[in-house]
This record gives structure tokens, sequence and C-alpha cells, in this order.
């Protein structure tokens, strides 16, 4: 008996659409279920970023439209699941009001934590600003600083230097209030001035 005259049979050609048609429900029924992706984390690994910038620049502006601060990185490394950026050596710069210089900051590492506004600045953190007259620069030096962009204010539990014109400063533990230019030493603070500068 052939193939040709075995489908010329009713019975043969509806079992062969039956089985075609349970075949079809059976591919349409596993397409549905929804497969488990693979996470783009456990192909590269946990200490692998998700994405990365070389000469890297990042800008953050106020509600009025007015630059705030800028950062710059040569590598900048983005990590989506634990909603963090690292900064490799960034430098950065804090605008004010307008009417007094801006800030200058630099580290060895920064941690970039938008949903918050926060950078950790970590390792030889260095903050300048130029003096109003032309003197020497205001400089702080300490081991870790955390930048509060929404709130404009810098801040610190690390032994803090202070070096100005009129001499040195020394305390454990800071804040400061960007726009406002206040500072605030929290404890162990020693001065070193020199009279006449």
């Amino acid at each position: 008996m052939s193939a040709q005259s075995l489908f010329n049979r009713p019975w043969a050609r509806s079992l062969s659409l039956a089985g075609t048609i349970v075949a079809l429900f059976f591919l349409l029924w596993q397409s549905d279920e929804p497969s488990d992706p693979t996470e783009a984390a456990s192909l590269r690994g946990e200490s692998e970023p998700d994405g990365f910038v070389v000469n890297g620049h990042y800008l953050s502006y106020d509600e009025t439209g007015r630059l705030t601060t800028q950062f710059r990185s040569p590598r900048i490394e983005q990590f989506e699941s634990r909603s963090e950026t690292v900064l490799e050596s960034p430098r950065a710069t804090l605008y004010g009001d307008g009417s007094s210089p801006p800030w200058q900051a630099q580290a060895n590492e920064g941690r970039l934590l938008e949903a918050d506004d926060l950078v950790h600045l970590l390792g030889n953190v260095k903050v300048t600003r130029q003096a109003e007259g032309g003197g020497p620069p205001l400089t702080l030096t300490t081991a870790a600083l955390t930048l509060n962009n929404s709130e404009r204010t810098v801040y610190t539990d690390e032994p803090v230097t202070l070096t100005d014109a009129a001499g040195v400063t020394t305390a454990t533990g800071m804040k400061a209030w960007i726009d406002d230019r206040l500072l605030e030493l929290y404890s162990q603070v020693e001065g070193r001035y020199e009279p006449g500068k």
C-alpha cells in the first residue's frame, strides 16, 4: 500500500490532520510560556560593568537650568544591578551662585549614586577654591568626601586638613554648604596661623 493511497482514505486524512493540530497546539502552548532570560550579570560576572565610557563628561543642572556640577573621568563604569556608577580618577567642578569662584575636586575614585544624587569621592581627595582677591587658593584634603548635589553640601567623617593664606586647620569630620560658603568642622579642631599673612 502506497502513501498516496493511504491519504486517499478519509480516516487516514482525519488522523493526520488531528496529529498536525495537536502538534500545532503543543508548539503554540510552549511558545506562550515565558522563558527565563539570561541575566547579563550572570554571563559577565557581578564585578564587570554593564557598560562603560572612556573620557566621560557628566553635567548636572538645577531646576532653573543653571550648571551646578561637572565631572570628568578617563573611565566611567555603570553597574545597573546596584544603581551605581564608578568614576576612575574623577575631576569635578562645583559651581556656586555665579559670583564666586567654583570649587575644584579630585580623587582616586568616585562612586555616583544617581538615584540619591550623591557622589562619594575616595582616596587622596583634594578640593581647591581660588581665593577671592587673587591670593593662594583654599585647599581641603581628606581620605573620603561625599557630595550631596540636591542639598548642595559636601561632608565627611574622616580627618580633614584645610590650608589657606592664613595657615593650616585640621579637624575630624566636616560639612560645607557650597552655595552659602559655610563650613562646619566637627571635632578635634586645631589651627596654626601665621600673623601678617
